[in-house]
């Protein structure tokens, strides 16, 4: 680590100008949340692996920024060369860098430092928000020649040629030809004759096809750009089969180099990009003049009006190194019209994610089973059901023991064993004790804990299906839990049946919801430092945007909206004891109110409804048990204890397919009637 800090700031004296400081997001090209191993820079340099931060290297120090998920576990991965800063509670790095270190009252970087970045790897609002707080001190934000980084990382992945592979219809539920008729005509309301694409999620979602280029997301390292006439698809031929090349030529995409999107973007923005300027014989659309083009009728050829000659960029997506490409004042800064799009589920995807979470639910109580019955035997655990302390009996000599990684496995291999099953959607936070209390918990084989059964064990995971995308978190106890563990693992609970059963008017966003998850937790004075809630893709990736459900301001951008799917996942950390998280997913659907105040429209969310009952009773997906033994029910109101019940019996409806008999008795067991 010294090594590589050292050799980052020979590069910095030596770069033109010298750099007083680097910057190293998390990011990689298109801005992704998760990344693949070779983009994972800010890991390599910190040693820090959470999803979330950015490093800072200055000459005498070196920094990193995460935000509350993850305090806990960069205090342990930091090495001492690395200062911790919190975000929400120590200020952001650009307040930072002009700020005076007190007590030493000397500028953390002078007033007139050069600070470099990859602007390939840095959004545009983001270095835009950077550039105005540097001027202010007459600092200056540096485009780097290079990626200094890449520079130090000798043994760096090199790229692989993984195959693109097309997502059929009977899974996406609606065709390219009709997703690009939609953005064109969004297109043309924004004034706008193209539109650059490079979120991987929304390139895949928009041309219905998928990869394997980033660990447990479904996509491919692409780029795309739309115009009116025109569909390009830059992305490494290699990994293209005949069958894909037939596949974009059918649908009149023209397929590019990935590295072509630089110069591309530069003929764009002098309105020479068209079809024929990259390709010959490609079967797109006729060329149209855009340039003073309106959409009219039901195709781009009836376009005839003037209007203004804008190129669309999300300035949250798109990186900075294309943007500069572009001339300003023909740029529309707004968010894609594909992230709303995407989050919209058609019928095909909300049906196919509920089949996907049926598969994925019977598994989670496949390993419940078998998990119970191995605590038992290897550890004397009183097990599932039983309250009592274990006898702490000693392991026969042979017998394997139980970890954090070796269980995990064992529920992938239940997950595997599902039709349509294709991966992991995230690394499977698999945490026993006070492990559980670092959010985002990833155990590694050497160092994992083992299981306990006096402590709780917490499971956060899910899976890729082709139909859809799956998340659960689940938290248990095979011992006896404490007063305290039962009193907080309720008020996790109500937070959770609470915002479940949330009603709210049309344009209610998410931050305005985060609270209903958190009034359980608040009247005992706990809290949580993480959001309630995201979106989730149709075989694509697990966090998706532009909605979510959070105490943060962005929560704000976008409300709730029909056909949304959004996790519920409040939760409890207590460092150095346990963590608790509950998590199902949400539907947003059209809410049934017995009035309609101001004619707004009411929402709420996905509800099964059972023909023998009189009233609808507020469901979510997946199907698996909450643990009985960790709710104190002297804390449930009967509305409470009501949902519990109707939710038990839903598990048994809709799992028993999927069960054998010894499973089947174990679920009606798990989810017997709460006597209120």
């Amino acid at each position: 680590m010294a090594d590589t800090l050292a050799a980052l700031r020979s590069l910095m004296s030596s770069h033109s100008p010298p750099l007083h400081a680097l910057i190293i997001p998390s990011e990689d090209y298109h801005q992704s949340e998760y990344v693949s191993a070779r983009d994972k820079r800010r890991a390599f340099v910190s040693g820090f692996t959470g999803s979330a931060g950015l490093a800072l290297i200055t000459m005498d120090e070196a920094l990193l920024w995460t935000d509350g998920r993850y305090f806990l576990q960069a205090t342990q991965q930091l090495s001492d060369q690395w200062k911790l800063m919190r975000m929400g509670e120590d200020p952001p790095v650009d307040i930072w860098m002009a700020n005076v270190t007190i007590p030493l009252l000397v500028l953390n970087l002078p007033k007139d430092a050069a600070i470099g970045v990859d602007t390939w790897c840095v959004s545009v609002d983001t270095a835009q928000k950077w550039e105005c707080a540097f001027a202010k001190k007459q600092q200056k934000l540096v485009q780097t020649t290079r990626n200094l980084v890449d520079e130090v990382w000798k043994n760096r992945l090199p790229a692989q040629a993984n195959p693109v592979i097309v997502h059929p219809l009977q899974f996406a539920g609606q065709s390219v030809a009709d997703k690009l008729k939609e953005l064109r005509r969004k297109l043309v309301l924004g004034k706008a004759r193209a539109i650059i694409i490079t979120a991987l999620d929304e390139v895949a979602w928009l041309y219905n096809v998928r990869g394997s280029d980033v660990s447990y997301c479904p996509v491919v390292h692409a780029f795309a750009i739309v115009t009116i006439d025109s569909a390009f698809f830059y992305v490494d031929k290699q990994k293209l089969s005949p069958e894909a090349n037939s596949y974009m030529e059918e649908n009149g995409i023209i397929v590019r180099d990935y590295g072509d999107v630089s110069s591309d973007v530069v003929l764009l923005a002098s309105n020479q990009l068209t079809s024929c300027s990259s390709t010959k014989g490609s079967k797109g659309n006729p060329k149209i003049d855009v340039r003073n083009a309106t959409y009219i009728g039901n195709t781009a050829s009836h376009a005839i009006e003037f209007v203004n000659d804008l190129i669309w960029v999300d300035p949250g997506a798109c990186c900075f190194a294309l943007y500069s490409k572009l001339s300003a004042d023909k740029v529309l800064l707004q968010q894609s019209p594909l992230a709303l799009a995407k989050a919209l589920k058609n019928p095909v995807e909300i049906e196919g994610l509920k089949k996907a979470h049926y598969r994925d639910g019977a598994a989670v109580v496949q390993y419940h089973v078998w998990l119970d019955k191995k605590m038992q035997e290897i550890y004397g655990a009183s097990g599932y059901f039983m309250e009592a302390e274990s006898t702490k009996q000693k392991k026969q000599l042979g017998t394997k023991r139980l970890t954090e990684v070796s269980v995990s496995d064992k529920l992938e291999e239940f997950r595997a064993s599902k039709e349509h099953f294709r991966g992991l959607s995230f690394p499977t936070t698999s945490s026993v004790g006070s492990n559980a209390a670092i959010i985002h918990y990833k155990p590694e084989a050497e160092t994992c804990a083992e299981l306990d059964p006096d402590c709780i064990y917490l499971f956060d995971s899910g899976a890729q299906y082709l139909d859809g995308t799956t998340d659960i978190t689940r938290t248990i106890h095979f011992g006896k839990p404490s007063p305290h563990e039962k009193s907080s693992y309720t008020a996790v609970l109500k937070g959770h049946i609470t915002l479940g059963n949330a009603r709210f008017p049309n344009g209610t966003n998410g931050q305005a919801l985060d609270i209903l998850a958190r009034i359980p937790l608040w009247k005992d004075g706990l809290d949580y430092r993480h959001g309630t809630g995201h979106g989730i893709g149709s075989y694509l990736n697990v966090h998706e945007g532009p909605h979510n459900i959070s105490f943060r301001p962005s929560a704000r951008d976008v409300p709730l909206q029909v056909s949304m799917a959004v996790t519920d996942e409040p939760g409890y950390y207590e460092d150095g004891n346990f963590g608790i998280r509950i998590e199902n997913v949400l539907i947003v659907k059209e809410g049934n109110t017995k009035f309609n105040f101001g004619n707004k429209g009411y929402l709420s969310f996905e509800h099964i409804t059972w023909s023998k009952r009189k009233q609808d009773i507020l469901c979510p997906f997946p199907f698996a048990p909450y643990q009985r033994k960790l709710i104190d029910v002297s804390l449930l109101v009967p509305e409470e204890i009501e949902w519990l019940n109707e939710y038990h019996a839903k598990c048994r409806e809709i799992l028993t397919p999927y069960l054998n008999t010894s499973e089947m008795e174990w679920l009606k067991k798990a989810t017997e009637p709460i006597a209120a």
